[in-house]
């Protein structure tokens, strides 16, 4: 007989970036950046944002989006403030119907609204 030794699995290890767990999730659209045929528009889907960080985010979503792929996201991190815009994400992980995608692409402005969110008040960090 065999024996099957289980690896202990480390729990509660503290994070690579802080992200924000987003009590109110809120939308955010997101754009396929892979297109299959130089004739077709580019989709935008739409989603809700559940946790986010200053290199990523989760995201739940219909969209039709797979692990590699890459796409643009548009936030909408508060009311009165111009969007923020993810010029190139990709998606690492799903669990349908959540997906993380890590920022590639994102702009001096865009990290300022990013960083100016998360340390807004009410809002923990894990």
């Amino acid at each position: 007989m065999q024996t099957i030794q289980q690896l202990e699995v480390v729990r509660n290890k503290p994070r690579r970036y802080p992200r924000v767990r987003i009590p109110m999730p809120f939308s955010c659209s997101l754009s396929s950046l892979t297109t299959r045929w130089w004739f077709r528009k580019p989709v935008r889907d739409v989603g809700l944002v559940y946790d986010l960080s200053l290199h990523g985010v989760c995201v739940s979503t219909d969209a039709a989006i797979k692990p590699g792929d890459q796409v643009s996201i548009t936030l909408r991190l508060t009311k009165g403030t111009p969007p923020t815009e993810v010029a190139v994400a990709i998606v690492c992980w799903t669990n349908r119907p959540f997906y993380g995608f890590a920022f590639r692409t994102l702009s001096e402005s865009s990290l300022r609204q990013l960083t100016e969110y998360m340390n807004a008040s009410g809002i923990t960090k894990e």
